[in-house]
């Protein structure tokens, strides 16, 4: 059977699920483990990325910068800059590639905005896997296992059509080994339910459907950081939601460095009389002042020329911004204040400075569970809806050249291998990344570089 005709006896097969979702229409009834100040706090974050930082504006031009922004860019291209992850199947492997690893920098970004994200794969009637996602500003977490992972939630999106936004509501729960999703659309902003169809994007979506798994069919990333905002909370935080102060004294400092340009240029204070140009005023520099009339040139012109101290206010700005890189773990130095670049990051990661190094590897380990899961809920995904997969488990392999000279590197374990301390194999899988029998498989027959095995 054709993979266009197992989809759609899938499809078709999928319950409807009407009586359901009356509980869905108004989501302030919903009991989730998000608590009000957890809600403030998350939006608060959001703003901050988006440069509005919640304290009074300390200038009237307020001028601030991208601080939020850039850090969290940084670390998750550190993070995700050299990954590679493989499925064993070559034909979901394609579709992780093409949908998934170009998207990963920006998924590890936003978790470390708002906390969390949760991903989820499906699959198109094309028979196209993608990968889907929600953060802590479109998610709604209902329940949480025992690890932090999401098992229930609600998946928002928003579209405009025909001058009305519509909001699609996709409640996902796992329980005892059955992942169950159901979607339902509203007109936004009221309990006004309406068809999916009404919405041509979500035309042909079911209402409801049911999936067999031991896992629940999301994979939830997190941040690694405690919740000191709610201490009751399960929820995890921003990376910078300890830093907020910090943020609002960079933009302080930064407007002030701004605000110095503008007080404290060149200006020539003069006569009109003895301002004749064309039309007047000749230069926006110069200052138009009322004179006696009868004083000589000299005496109806002053000038003033200022020394700026441009240093010292931008050693204000990087002052602060040692503080923010340690609270958030970077090493001293990351970000730097630029008077002709503005914010600028650090070039390379000294390999002997462990500050970086260990927040990177830190987010690393709690984003290859997630690949791992990942991998797994595609797999079942793929399954249920008629795929044959190959079994297999995934390779993932971040890379750090980053943090350590590759040659180098590349000598010591050639060397391993030479005296037989190190299989050719193990080497292979290093080198290329791939999982150990593909490694194996790479071998010439005979592997004379790396010496007689015998």
């Amino acid at each position: 059977m054709q993979i266009l005709e197992f989809l759609k006896s899938r499809f078709s097969g999928l319950k409807k699920g009407g009586e359901h979702m009356d509980s869905i229409a108004d989501l302030t009834k919903i009991d989730t483990v998000q608590s009000p100040i957890m809600c403030e706090k998350t939006r608060e974050w959001w703003n901050i990325f988006q440069g509005i930082l919640p304290q009074k504006k300390t200038h009237k031009n307020f001028k601030p910068l991208p601080t939020a922004y850039v850090s969290t860019a940084y670390l998750a291209q550190l993070v995700t800059g050299e990954i590679k992850f493989e499925l064993a199947d070559e034909r979901l492997n394609a579709f992780v590639q093409k949908n998934l690893l170009p998207r990963l920098d920006r998924i590890v970004q936003l978790t470390l905005v708002g906390g969390y994200t949760v991903i989820k794969p499906y699959i198109t009637r094309t028979g196209e896997v993608f990968f889907d996602l929600g953060t802590s500003r479109d998610f709604l977490p209902i329940i949480l296992d025992e690890n932090g992972q999401i098992t229930e939630g609600i998946f928002l999106e928003r579209v405009r059509y025909n001058g009305k936004i519509y909001e699609r509501r996709e409640w996902h729960c796992f329980k005892n080994g059955v992942h169950s999703v159901r979607n339902s659309a509203y007109l936004y902003g009221t309990r006004e339910r309406v068809e999916l169809s009404s919405v041509p994007r979500w035309t042909g979506l079911s209402e409801h459907g049911e999936i067999p798994s031991d896992i629940p069919m999301i994979a939830t990333l997190r941040t690694p950081y405690a919740n000191n905002i709610d201490l009751d909370s399960a929820l995890p935080v921003s990376l910078f939601a300890n830093s907020v102060g910090t943020l609002h004294e960079i933009d302080a400092a930064h407007s002030e460095y701004i605000a110095e340009f503008k007080k404290m240029r060149a200006k020539v204070f003069a006569d009109e009389t003895v301002l004749q140009g064309k039309n007047g005023i000749t230069d926006d520099y110069f200052v138009k002042i009322e004179g006696d009339g009868t004083s000589t040139m000299e005496q109806q012109i002053m000038t003033y020329a200022p020394q700026i101290r441009e240093e010292a206010h931008k050693a204000a700005i990087n002052t602060e911004l040692r503080l923010y890189e340690v609270q958030i773990g970077v090493s001293c130095g990351t970000f730097t204040f630029d008077s002709t670049k503005g914010l600028v990051t650090a070039t390379q990661v000294l390999s002997e400075d462990r500050t970086t190094y260990n927040t990177v590897a830190q987010l690393q380990r709690q984003l290859r569970p997630v690949l791992e899961a990942l991998a797994k809920i595609t797999g079942t995904l793929a399954r249920f809806y008629g795929f044959e997969v190959t079994d297999g488990e995934p390779a993932i392999e971040f890379g750090d050249s980053v943090f350590e000279d590759t040659g180098t590197e590349f000598s010591r374990r050639f060397q391993m291998v030479q005296a037989g301390l190190l299989k050719p194999e193990e080497f292979n899988a290093w080198y290329f990344g791939v999982p150990i029998d593909k490694a194996r498989e790479l071998l010439p027959e005979m592997t004379t570089v790396f010496g007689d095995d015998e």
